[in-house]
């Protein structure tokens, strides 16, 4: 099939939906179909690429922050992308898109739907599903009859967890299926031999964008904690920068834990890949999640995960047997989940090993990238 994807974001710009769409893209290559990325570009990412097979082209926008966009800078994606869309769809003769995120990415498969009668099916990511973010729920209220005309039109509505499908399904009136991420345990896969740390330390991390959606402050308390507690030494590794990144080094001053956290800001995927090699436990804190990609990662890397007991967490992390579960009403737990894991080498060994299983099993690109064909093909995934 030849195929067009549409996301505002992908890597290097953007957050687990553009990792997503970058890995899908591949994985479609590797099965033999030609895919075409249409995204905005940034900085000196910009024009069209050949990247890993993939076709990325990058069109103007306002678009002024690597990890986050405002709905204005979206809104100027969905009209600079809109012509050099049609343009590319009477070329390339695309047999069906597939939009992340309802908006503002729909609208673009919507219309190539109309005038060309190309196929579309919308991805839910989170943000876009009424309810996910409660800030924005105004804006949502504002462009409901947008949303709701490009879900209706859609050939299929996927979201990549169970706890976005019932959010989404709702807000609207439109039938849910649920496609989940996915991770390669080949490129995500621990060391063959482990590497203990010259330091002896016990070294937790965290990777994803410094927004108050994450919860890092709740890691930053439990980073204190754990620091006063019996056992080896701690170090708390946060991967990824954002509008947080001041107000949570102000607090670990606060609360002493800055002796023990480790900032790393953004960092390239083999340098993340690296902190996931040589760490001992993920975590997971954030306030609501879709499917979070770097828990797959994590996974995949052999981590126990320790995670809030909301959607999306709870779609990948079983309690006690991948790792541990705790309530964001009471933090404590976290800790307590850590502190098991820092006297228990073993047993983070163990959990690691069932949730590296568990991707392998259920989780990989190329089951993904077959579900997504089989949906624009019109046919029932297995």
């Amino acid at each position: 099939m030849k195929l067009l994807l549409v996301n505002y974001e992908f890597p290097p710009v953007g957050g687990g939906a553009a990792n997503a769409t970058a890995f899908l893209a591949r994985a479609l290559v590797a099965q033999g179909h030609a895919v075409t990325v249409l995204t905005a570009a940034f900085g000196a990412q910009r024009g069209s690429a050949i990247e890993a097979g993939v076709e990325v082209v990058r069109v103007r926008s306002l678009r002024r922050s690597a990890d986050r966009s405002n709905p204005l800078e979206m809104l100027s994606f969905l009209l600079a992308a809109l012509i050099p869309a049609f343009r590319l769809a009477r070329r390339r003769r695309f047999d069906a898109s597939i939009a992340f995120f309802t908006i503002p990415s729909g609208p673009i498969s919507w219309m190539l739907s109309v005038t060309l009668g190309v196929p579309y099916l919308v991805s839910l990511r989170g943000g876009d599903v009424p309810g996910f973010v409660p800030e924005i729920d105004g804006v949502h209220r504002l462009i409901q009859p947008l949303r709701r005309a490009v879900l209706a039109r859609a050939r299929r509505v996927v979201a990549n967890s169970p706890s976005l499908a019932r959010l989404s399904a709702a807000a609207d009136p439109v039938p849910v299926e649920v496609i989940p991420n996915g991770v390669d345990p080949l490129v995500f896969a621990p060391q063959e031999v482990p590497d203990a740390g010259a330091d002896g330390a016990f070294r937790v991390l965290f990777v994803g964008r410094l927004h108050a959606q994450k919860n890092v402050a709740a890691l930053i308390e439990s980073a204190a904690a754990l620091a006063a507690l019996p056992g080896p030494p701690v170090v708390v590794e946060i991967v990824g920068d954002g509008p947080e990144r001041v107000a949570l080094a102000q607090r670990a001053e606060q609360t002493g834990a800055t002796a023990v956290l480790r900032w790393h800001g953004w960092l390239d995927k083999q340098d993340v890949l690296a902190c996931y090699r040589r760490a001992h436990a993920f975590v997971n804190p954030s306030l609501y999640e879709g499917m979070p990609n770097t828990v797959l990662e994590a996974m995949a890397c052999a981590l126990p995960v320790v995670a809030s007991r909301i959607g999306g967490n709870e779609d990948l992390v079983v309690d006690g047997e991948t790792g541990f579960l705790f309530d964001l009403a009471a933090p404590r737990e976290l800790t307590a989940a850590l502190q098991r894991l820092r006297l228990d080498p073993r047993r983070r060994r163990e959990l690691g090993a069932h949730g590296r299983q568990r991707v392998i099993d259920a989780f990989s690109w190329a089951s993904v990238a077959s579900q997504y064909v089989q949906m624009l093909a019109g046919r029932v995934p297995n």
